[in-house]
């Protein structure tokens, strides 16, 4: 089709120029630069059409739009100088009896593909990723709570260590039951006599010279003993925990009914305390920031923490 639009250029008649254009532009005293400027192309090719110089334009179509287009710009009717520029021929069709020299295989002899080949297929190779992302994903929350149930247990020996000095103020509470081993001194001479001589000892105990050093021994073991438990019950201060914070920090606060009565930012200077319903389970983001007590007592928290994060509970 293209040699046959060559030959077509080619063979255009000198006489078949559009004079008429030409003629108008050159009444209406417009230089052919001036004319191309307002048309908004090469001079070349507004040269080109008026001298019939076909072949040096696009196609046919072209020059007789570009011709269309000049008739506007001059005001003139473009029907007789479109008469002048030839159209472009029909394209003819080829017979028939010839035939096209390429080989055509049917679906049925194509070769079938091997795996290897459907395996190296981006798409598939993709496909195959996101399922294994799945499955990381899927798999990947059930192995986070095995790690937290690994550390709990050494976070709680570490919170149950430092819990032990809070005792420590009770072991002067029995270490005047140690001083009993002087009160045997009374039935020392009695157990060589039996245990029924024993039972007979116990009424006269005002007349027995040993009974006024036993009186005083159990007189003073009977007072230290019950006061441990109101020690319990009404903790120095009236609070089981105390939390102050020296900077922010970030806690928690879980009574022993499971309900959070605390979780927000603590700030500097804060201090909040607890003694409703314990135990609590304490979470405090900042540790070496806040200043724990339990019931009245000092508490490390820094001790327990991980990465400044401490977890214990608060009895």
């Amino acid at each position: 089709m293209s040699e046959l639009g060559e030959q077509t250029l080619e063979s255009a008649p000198a006489a078949s120029r559009p004079v008429r254009l030409s003629e108008a532009r050159e009444a209406a005293g417009l230089h052919i630069a001036a004319l191309a400027a307002a048309l908004k192309v090469p001079v070349r090719k507004l040269e080109a059409l008026e001298a019939g110089r076909y072949e040096e334009l696009p196609d046919l179509t072209f020059a007789r739009a570009l011709a269309s287009s000049a008739c506007r710009q001059l005001r003139i009717d473009p029907a007789p100088v479109l008469e002048q520029i030839p159209l472009n021929p029909k394209p003819a069709l080829r017979d028939s009896d010839s035939t096209i020299n390429a080989p055509f295989k049917p679906a049925s002899e194509a070769p079938a593909a091997s795996p290897l080949t459907w395996l190296s297929r981006p798409a598939l190779l993709g496909a195959i990723a996101l399922l294994l992302a799945a499955l990381v994903v899927m798999f990947l929350p059930d192995m986070e709570p095995a790690d937290v149930a690994q550390g709990t247990p050494d976070t709680a020996q570490e919170a149950a260590a430092p819990a032990a000095p809070a005792a420590a103020p009770g072991l002067p509470i029995f270490q005047p039951s140690e001083a009993t081993p002087g009160a045997p001194s009374a039935p020392a001479g009695e157990e060589t006599t039996g245990p029924a001589d024993t039972g007979a000892a116990s009424p006269p105990p005002a007349h027995s010279p040993t009974a006024p050093g036993a009186a005083p021994s159990a007189a003073a073991a009977a007072p230290v003993v019950v006061p441990e438990a109101p020690a319990a019950a009404t903790p120095p201060g009236g609070a089981v925990l105390q939390i102050e914070a020296r900077d922010e920090s970030w806690a928690e606060v879980v009574n022993g009914t499971g309900t959070v009565v605390l979780q927000r930012l603590l700030q500097r200077g804060e201090r909040v305390e607890f003694s409703a319903a314990p135990p609590y389970a304490v979470t405090i983001g900042k540790a070496s920031a806040v200043q724990v007590k339990l019931r009245g007592r000092a508490f490390d928290a820094a001790g327990v923490a991980r990465n400044d994060v401490a977890r214990f509970d608060a009895k």
